[in-house]
């Protein structure tokens, strides 16, 4: 059987729980002794429908931002340049990278990490 990613996903769903996801990653990196002034590298994954998907999204993210971009037949991934990191920042940057996966190519975006430093 070939695998199939689900295309019914919608990104108002995928922002929820990423956000969610998201305060419980931010007090992890705080007990590890992050904090707003903690320069750290963003790792991104998202799961691309096809390839002709995964390559629009690729294209999107190497025109729009300075992220290293990644990508092979069904996913997409990334590194950012080194930031510094708030609450506030990690959920406004995950609601865009949702919005952009879905907006270019219906890629979902499958959540983020960091090393901590």
């Amino acid at each position: 059987m070939i695998w199939k990613q689900r295309t019914d996903w919608k990104p108002e769903d995928v922002v929820k729980q990423q956000l969610r996801l998201n305060h419980g990653t931010w007090a992890e990196l705080q007990r590890h002794g992050v904090n707003d002034d903690t320069q750290v590298r963003l790792d991104f994954f998202y799961d691309a429908p096809d390839d002709e998907s995964a390559e629009a999204l690729a294209r999107f993210l190497w025109k729009e931002t300075d992220y290293e971009v990644r990508r092979d037949e069904r996913r997409v991934s990334g590194t950012t340049l080194e930031t510094t990191v708030s609450q506030e920042i990690l959920d406004d940057w995950v609601i865009w990278m949702v919005l952009a996966g879905h907006e270019n190519g219906r890629c979902k975006f499958d959540g983020w990490g960091t090393q901590i430093p």
